[in-house]
């Protein structure tokens, strides 16, 4: 097989959609998991608990980190990265790709569980809100593209992908808990 041949399909398999692993939304939710049961067993402190000063506000966020359901983005990709030797932009999409689709399923888990919650009038300002969220989303997520024009878009683009589903599926779980 030819080099450009081998590069054309290594290009393709980078565009194709990622599908979550079931052991990526497992590891998504085990993290969430470890997250609840550490804020449970330890509260975190507010902002009259810490010491003033940029020092102060870094050592208090290290050490609420571990109570925060933010910081279990990027759990599976950081995994999958470390598991295939990720080096290659095609190889960090994908893994960032599939972590974001297990984000994705959360949150679809979250938007229906919130539906079926909300009164009418409410419902449809959730799914008028979520449509613009999709919106903005994906404009967010093309600016790579646009900025830079070179071969990190890809993986900065899956990236914010990854990350801003896995916020949206963390707010729309705060409705439903």
């Amino acid at each position: 097989m030819s080099r450009s041949v081998l590069a054309g399909l290594l290009a393709l398999a980078a565009l194709a959609p990622a599908r979550a692993e079931p052991a990526d939304v497992v590891a998504v939710d085990a993290c969430l998991a470890l997250v609840a049961e550490r804020a449970k067993a330890a509260p975190a402190k507010d902002e009259l608990d810490e010491k003033p000063g940029p020092g102060g506000r870094l050592a208090a966020a290290a050490e609420k980190a571990g109570r925060e359901a933010a910081s279990c983005i990027g759990v599976a990709a950081a995994a999958c990265v470390q598991k295939e030797g990720a080096t290659t932009n095609a190889a960090l999409i994908q893994c960032y790709g599939r972590e974001a689709e297990a984000w994705d399923a959360l949150l679809n888990r979250a938007y229906r569980a919130a539906l079926a919650r909300l009164e009418p009038d409410a419902a449809a300002g959730l799914k008028k809100s979520q449509r613009a969220w999709l919106a903005w989303r994906d404009a967010d997520c093309a600016l790579p593209a646009l900025v830079f024009k070179g071969t990190m878009a890809g993986p900065m683009q899956a990236f914010c992908v990854l990350d801003h589903t896995a916020r949206q599926a963390l707010s729309l779980r705060g409705w439903t808990e």
